[in-house]
């Protein structure tokens, strides 16, 4: 990780939450939740962090349930889904994740084929995912759903010349919005971290998702 925070890649984006920078339109919990993260974790991030550096918005993937006024959210989610307007997507994502199933949050881009990995310890599979990667034509967009192994990823498949994309937590607020949430409701089909009861999903038959399955690096449990 402090590799990728030195790092002089011309086309590669570092980006930190939105509270590092303006707190402005969040939710009360969600401002208290930064002041206290930032006030423990700055202090020991900021040596790693180079002074002549423009750091971006890393919470574009997060543009819905932490925000008091959510009106926002739809021009938000129209602009990210310009990132895969006709593109061939190669999406690299936990077991249970399955973004966009379900919804239309990919509906927009040429083809979708998926990479399953472990829902959690990811980077056990890092080398082998990397690997089978490398295969692939550089004109195909690799979206990363994997944790902080996704950070790490998107940066060491742009030194390949991939365009890569960590997107987090996407498909899960995307899901928030259409449903118009008002918390963090359990998605039923999907692994949903931060509700309760989230990370019990159970089987899904979808046979569109199914073939869009090209590989699997799941744990060895």
């Amino acid at each position: 990780m402090i590799e990728v925070l030195h790092s002089k890649l011309d086309n590669f984006l570092i980006g930190f939450p939105i509270g590092y920078y303006s707190m402005e339109n969040l939710l009360p919990e969600s401002r208290d939740t930064w002041r206290s993260q930032i006030a423990w974790i700055y202090p020991r991030l900021k040596k790693y962090l180079p002074a002549s550096r423009i750091f971006y918005n890393s919470s574009m993937t997060r543009p819905y349930a932490h925000y008091a006024d959510k009106t926002v959210s739809k021009q938000y989610f129209e602009k990210l889904r310009n990132i895969w307007k006709e593109r061939d997507i190669l999406l690299i994502e936990g077991e249970k994740s399955r973004l966009g199933v379900g919804n239309d949050l990919f509906a927009n881009a040429n083809s979708v084929e998926r990479i399953l990995a472990p829902k959690h310890n990811a980077f056990d599979k890092y080398y082998e995912i990397i690997e089978f990667v490398k295969k692939f034509d550089k004109t195909k967009l690799v979206l990363i759903a994997l944790g902080p192994t996704a950070t790490v990823m998107a940066y060491d498949l742009a030194v390949l010349n991939f365009q890569a994309v960590d997107i987090g937590n996407v498909d899960i607020e995307y899901e928030w919005y259409l449903r118009g949430a008002t918390s963090k409701v359990k998605i039923e089909g999907k692994y949903t971290s931060e509700a309760i009861g989230g990370r019990d999903v159970k089987e899904l038959n979808d046979p569109v998702y199914q073939r869009q399955i090209i590989k699997t690096f799941l744990s060895d449990e």
